[in-house]
């Protein structure tokens, strides 16, 4: 009997793994170290650029933690095939330091965030669109779910449930931006390739 698995494990498995071991380690690291991480205006203004990176690592509480590393398994069963552990590693500085840069020059009213959500948009975009490219039809639906969400998301504010779940405000804002980062790669990335 043939059993057939709908996704396989990419080659680039471990660097998935490694990005979720670095966030389930940085949980167990003391407050005053996850202070010292987390994405803060303040701070940042003060010129701690790590904040713009370390920050998509740390989380707000264990249920917000667990949401990420389901969202970083679905992107890796969707997407992970596409990319190479290079590839992968400077997509996911980009989208963490543009991400940032975005939420500090457009988002004046958010003083700090953590979380790898926003790179979740970002990759789960850049994701449906090499779909679309592969000539998979379900990055369509893919991306303009994506869309959707975040245009709900800008348009209603951000979901009761979920902000009392996580124990934090959502930075609804992350998504967008995270979006429109996946968007803006996807761009460039087919610019050069055209060169």
């Amino acid at each position: 009997m043939d059993i057939t698995v709908p996704f396989s494990l990419a080659p680039n498995t471990k660097v998935y793994a490694a990005l979720a071991i670095c966030m389930l380690l940085l949980v167990l690291v003391p407050d005053n170290w996850q202070l010292a991480l987390q994405y803060q205006r303040s701070a940042l203004e003060q010129g701690q650029l790590w904040r713009t990176i370390s920050g998509h690592l740390l989380h707000a509480n264990h249920w917000h933690l667990l949401l990420n590393l389901a969202g970083l398994l679905l992107v890796l069963l969707l997407h992970g095939r596409y990319f190479s552990v290079r590839q992968l590693l400077l997509q996911w500085l980009v989208y963490a330091l543009a991400i940032s840069a975005l939420l500090y020059l457009f988002s004046t009213n958010i003083h700090s965030y953590v979380g790898l959500s926003g790179v979740l948009h970002a990759m789960l975009t850049l994701g449906a669109i090499k779909d679309v490219q592969q000539r998979d039809h379900s990055g369509y639906l893919l991306l303009a779910g994506l869309i959707a969400k975040v245009a709900y998301e800008q348009w209603q504010g951000t979901d009761a449930e979920l902000t009392r779940l996580i124990d934090a405000d959502v930075a609804i804002d992350a998504h967008l931006y995270g979006v429109i980062t996946g968007l803006l790669l996807a761009l460039v990335l087919k610019a050069g390739k055209r060169l």
